[in-house]
């Protein structure tokens, strides 16, 4: 199966760990949204996939990211505005989610603030993927992930620079 861009890590993990519940910080065009779900459509009925998808939405409007996602069957909840403000006030009430992928803004305020409201929604099998560590503030971002509650594995995919995959230690 060919996936989108070079994030085919994603949907390895989505299929490897049989992903039900997927959020992602940084939707952009919708392509990488639609990418996970169908890796996780391959093991999974549609119907019991949702996805969760925090942005501006300027360059891409939600209702076209909707349309986008409703074509694949999944459930679908898109937060448009700036995610200092989505990611925390979401995760007061979501469910905890198997995989989310943050490639939100890149100072250290917006990594950590992305990293804080998505670590309340880690269940022992979840797998968070941050983007963009190469950059300097995501880099503090994820120095500062506490080592004594969370693994973190930096590696190098092809044509990305560094990513971390943060999974709570059991």
């Amino acid at each position: 199966m060919s996936w989108y861009g070079s994030h085919e890590y994603l949907n390895e993990f989505i299929q490897e760990n049989q992903c039900r519940r997927i959020m992602e910080v940084g939707v952009y065009n919708g392509e990488n949204a639609i990418s996970m779900v169908k890796a996780a459509i391959t093991s999974l009925p549609a119907a019991e996939i949702v996805y969760y998808g925090f942005d501006f939405f300027h360059s891409y409007s939600t209702e076209y990211i909707g349309r986008k996602l409703d074509e694949t069957g999944c459930k679908h909840f898109l937060y448009e505005g700036n995610t200092l403000d989505t990611v925390p006030e979401a995760a007061k009430t979501l469910p905890t989610m198997d995989m989310i992928f943050i490639d939100g803004g890149k100072s250290f305020m917006e990594a950590w603030s992305d990293w804080e409201g998505s670590s309340k929604l880690i269940h022992s099998g979840t797998g968070v993927f941050v983007h963009n560590v190469g950059f300097s503030g995501v880099a503090k971002m994820v120095e500062n992930i506490p080592r004594d509650i969370y693994d973190v594995e930096l590696f190098f995919p092809r044509f990305e620079g560094k990513v971390a995959l943060v999974r709570r230690i059991a």
